[in-house]
């Protein structure tokens, strides 16, 4: 009914609250006499989110007594803020009527459970003496187990202390004895340790508990098997506990720090065994960290990587990274080892993440990788995964090429801007300077000319690379020395795009250069594979103005269009020759019919009608001629005039 009754909205759950605050106070008398203390902890949980649950509806006698064993039921379950919370209602009227009560309370409370002799002693003086014909029995001191000092007291003090004590306790205490225990007895106390919070976990596992429930057991485990040198009767016990959390899950995304922590704090563990560390590996690889389990799972992953090769583990480490860093401009030294390592010995393996990878997650990675890693080693990272690439992939990979130039040309502009800042006089001089030139460097940088380490990786990839981005044409264009290298490169580009856009960017490629002949040599071709075919002329006219093209360019593609329509036999046209001839009839191409000729056009009006009334009739036998068997109208250019009928 809780869970129900705080899933409500406020005002339906003030018209509740009175009944419901009845039942929980009905329950929390109940399972307080009982004994039930952590059904109580849980009902303090309830009381932290409404405190109406106590308060409502009742006198403030009543609510004081409920508060009463919520505090301390979140005490001894060492859930400090929480019971701090709900003292403060009974802080005032505990200092009202018992100050000393009060005082120890506070100093317990504050003290997280260990408070100091002199708070509590007062208190411990006014409780009346023991009568024993009432019935009251002394309670008895609690027993301090000592460390264990040889092998044979480890099982039973670590035992003992695991009975008497809360999980928390027995934890730290554990941990204290075996680092002041010599060596042999320290690996004892912590195998027993280990083994003694796998069973919690389990138990806490099997009642259903979250996962920030299992950190407490799993971080103890996880220190155990590193503190205790990874005995082997703890590789087990680590693997099914890890199998546990990882199952837990509700699904393969982690971005709790909650879920993370219990998870990564074993498979660090696990992978100490060598026989588990493929499992554990195969096992991190399948999830994807994310928010605020970032920070955690870069370290499993960076332990993880120093001890094995594996590609789908490093690239979720980089992904993870990337998304945790995304300023960064350089990736940490463990990833850019792990990748030399992969590229070394398993470039099979990168190549098949790659090809079975996400296209969104695949080109992230290249991304990160090419702007983040060494530019040597991003190299030779494409050339060992270009060989069996498909063709997309190849594609893809060919991004990391681009970035690589453009970071070279930064690194170039960059030299040459501090030698034109060095010129500076002042301050003052050097940001007016920077304000100058900020608009003009990002395509002073794109026209920039490859120099040194840029210009070597061109010459590597540029015979791979050339036909997958019209950015390695340009490039091409520009290292060539000479108008028959530049058409080369040209036609490369063109049989691997032969459509329109392709043409449109070799044109204002060439145009760019300063090759205004190829560009027209590539405007020919284009037309000449389109002539006469009305359809492919109009997705290139609107291809064209889509495009942006200059005029000098786009003028003789409608030309060649208006000109193939009007030798088409009049007939439906598809929407995208309507769209073609509405965009050039905005640039002022028109249809005109065959017969009016500029001299007719200037002949006077009365010596045209003359000459149509002195018509011959048509011979004997032979029919006038239809209206649609007469020629079809001719394209006007803009720059022929208006001649439209």
């Amino acid at each position: 009914m809780l869970s129900a009754l705080l899933r409500l909205p406020p005002p339906l759950r003030e018209e509740l609250l009175p009944s419901a605050a009845d039942l929980f106070r009905q329950a929390v008398r109940e399972q307080h006499r009982r004994g039930s203390w952590r059904t109580l902890s849980n009902l303090a949980v309830r009381v932290d989110t409404e405190p109406g649950l106590v308060e409502r509806g009742t006198t403030p006698e009543e609510a004081w007594a409920t508060y009463w064993p919520l505090v301390w039921a979140t005490g001894r379950a060492r859930d400090w803020e929480r019971a701090r919370r709900l003292w403060q209602p009974l802080s005032a009227p505990a200092r009202a009527h018992a100050p000393l009560l009060a005082g120890a309370m506070d100093g317990w409370l504050s003290s997280e459970g260990s408070p100091a002799p002199e708070l509590i002693a007062p208190a411990l003086d006014r409780l009346p003496l023991v009568d024993s014909l009432l019935g009251i029995e002394p309670q008895s001191q609690r027993v301090s187990l000592p460390p264990p000092r040889s092998l044979e007291e480890v099982e039973g003090a670590l035992l003992a202390l695991c009975a008497l004590e809360p999980f928390p306790v027995f934890a730290s205490r554990a941990e204290a004895w075996a680092r002041a225990a010599p060596a042999e007895i320290a690996r004892a106390v912590w195998e027993l340790a280990g083994q003694l919070a796998a069973r919690e976990l389990w138990l806490r596992a099997a009642e259903g508990k979250g996962h920030a429930a299992l950190s407490e057991p799993a971080s103890l485990l996880a220190r155990a098997v590193r503190e205790g040198g990874a005995p082997e009767a703890l590789s087990a016990p680590t693997l099914q506990a890890l199998r546990v959390v990882a199952t837990g899950l509700a699904r393969t995304v982690v971005s709790r720090i909650e879920d993370a922590e219990p998870l990564c704090a074993l498979a660090q563990a696990a992978t100490l065994q060598p026989s588990a560390q493929a499992w554990v590996v195969q096992a991190v690889s399948g999830l994807r960290f994310e928010g605020a389990a970032l920070p955690r799972a870069l370290g499993l992953y960076q332990e993880l990587l120093t001890r094995t090769a594996n590609a789908p583990l490093w690239a979720r480490a980089f992904l993870a990274w990337c998304e945790q860093n995304p300023e960064a401009p350089n990736a940490p030294g463990w990833l850019q080892e792990g990748l030399g390592r992969l590229v070394a010995t398993e470039s099979s393996s990168l190549l098949s993440w790659l090809g079975g990878a996400a296209p969104s997650e695949r080109m992230e990675l290249i991304e990160c990788v090419a702007s983040t890693c060494a530019p040597d080693l991003v190299e030779s990272w494409v050339d060992v995964c270009w060989e069996g690439a498909s063709e997309e992939l190849r594609r893809e990979l060919s991004e990391a090429v681009r970035i690589l130039l453009d970071r070279s040309r930064m690194k170039q502009g960059g030299r040459q801007l501090e030698r034109l800042l060095r010129g500076a006089r002042n301050i003052e001089d050097a940001e007016r300077m920077l304000m100058e030139l900020e608009g003009a460097m990002e395509q002073a940088y794109s026209l920039m000319k490859l120099t040194g380490d840029g210009l070597r990786i061109w010459r590597r990839f540029a015979p791979r690379v050339l036909t997958y981005q019209v950015e390695f044409l340009e490039e091409a264009v520009r290292q060539a020395s000479s108008d028959a290298e530049a058409w080369d490169a040209a036609v490369r580009y063109l049989e691997a795009h032969p459509g329109n856009t392709g043409h449109i960017e070799a044109i204002r490629t060439m145009e760019l250069s300063g090759r205004e002949a190829l560009a027209r040599r590539i405007l020919e071709r284009w037309l000449e594979r389109r002539a006469a075919h009305v359809q492919a002329l109009a997705e290139a006219v609107v291809a064209a103005e889509r495009m942006n093209t200059p005029c000098k360019y786009l003028h003789p593609v409608m030309e060649a269009f208006m000109r193939a329509l009007a030798e088409q036999l009049p007939a439906l046209h598809s929407p995208v020759v309507e769209q073609a001839r509405a965009l050039a009839h905005k640039h002022g191409f028109r249809l005109r019919k065959r017969g009016a000729s500029r001299k007719k056009k200037a002949a006077s009006t009365p010596a045209r009608r003359a000459s149509r009334s002195k018509k011959k009739p048509a011979a004997k036998g032979t029919a006038p001629r239809k209206e649609s068997e007469r020629s079809p109208p001719k394209a006007v250019s803009p720059e022929e005039g208006e001649e439209s009928s």
